[in-house]
């Protein structure tokens, strides 16, 4: 099938050019006020789904749940170390480092989101265990054996170079150490036009770069870097509220946004109206991946059970 122009360009740019490309174009989307994204989002400002279990759920209740089911799938001990990539404004990140001993690196391409972060860390009294740098994950020097687990929520879809990133991951890992991604993918079958101009607004126009894998092609990759999959959970239902939820805080909110950012809100409802649609039509879906480094720890991986 014929992929998107933009991402036939992505394919011509050498590795170090995709990663210039992905470091200006994603940061922009994040680089508004944080104030507007508290119009949108739950208030620890996560920008990826929440986890629905009832029909009652709203927003701020499944953004909660996710926070703890990547605690209980991380299982971080005291000391330990974890790399949030792409962090975004800290909503996992400062959960963990609340309610685990461990300590935490996050990297964000916005600097306007570094200094959300933390400003938040401070106000919790976390500042001493929370570490926020603006880089691309390429430009880490991680040493070998270093960190004990690494997220990626919500932002692994941003990178191209995804065999050269899980093996970065690997190689930093310690033994026993765990790799946890929560993003969207295509499935195997193509359903849908993934070269349409709504694939293209979504993609490029509004998030700067978006690259979507199968699930297999992200299994693989992690499994040719070393890793074992431990633990793979379908969340598009999920997804497809926790995006319901946005686009009507969009709806009450829209003069507030547009008075902060004109324009920003017909970018942020029409790209989440389209993303609603094709998750509930299954042409996108939404998946939580667990991987180990070697032998897993005693408590990491255990399952949301419904």
């Amino acid at each position: 099938m014929l992929a998107p122009a933009a991402e036939r360009e992505a394919a011509r740019r050498t590795r170090e050019e995709q990663r210039e490309h992905e470091r200006a174009q994603v940061a922009a989307h994040y680089e508004h006020s944080p104030e507007v994204f508290s119009l949108v989002l739950d208030r620890a400002l996560t920008y990826s789904t929440g986890v629905y279990l009832h029909a009652g759920d709203d927003l701020e209740a499944a953004q909660q749940r996710k926070f703890d089911y990547v605690r209980r799938l991380l299982a971080v001990q005291p000391g330990e170390t974890v790399l949030d990539v792409g962090c975004g404004w800290g909503s996992n990140l400062l959960f963990l480092a609340a309610h685990t001993e461990g300590r935490f690196h996050g990297i964000t391409l916005s600097g306007r989101q570094r200094e959300e972060l933390l400003r938040r860390a401070r106000e919790r009294g976390l500042a001493d265990r929370v570490r926020v740098d603006v880089c691309h994950v390429e430009d880490l020097a991680l040493a070998p054996a270093s960190v004990d687990a690494v997220l990626f929520s919500g932002s692994i879809v941003h990178m191209r170079n995804r065999a050269e990133i899980h093996a970065l991951v690997a190689r930093a890992l310690k033994p026993g150490g765990r790799l946890l991604v929560s993003d969207c993918y295509f499935p195997a079958e193509v359903r849908g036009d993934r070269a349409s101009s709504a694939t293209d607004y979504i993609f490029y126009k509004t998030l700067g770069y978006c690259r979507l894998l199968g699930l297999h092609e992200e299994l693989g990759l992690i499994e040719q870097a070393g890793l074992d999959v431990l633990h793979v959970q379908d969340l598009t239902r999920s997804y497809i509220r926790t995006l319901q939820a946005w686009t009507d805080n969009i709806r009450r909110q829209r003069e507030a946004i547009e008075r902060l950012a004109p324009g920003f809100a017909a970018v942020l409802q029409g790209y989440m109206t389209v993303a609603r649609l094709s998750f509930a039509r299954r042409t996108a879906l939404e998946y939580m991946i667990l991987a180990v480094k070697g032998q897993p720890g005693p408590d990491a991986g255990r399952p949301l059970v419904p």
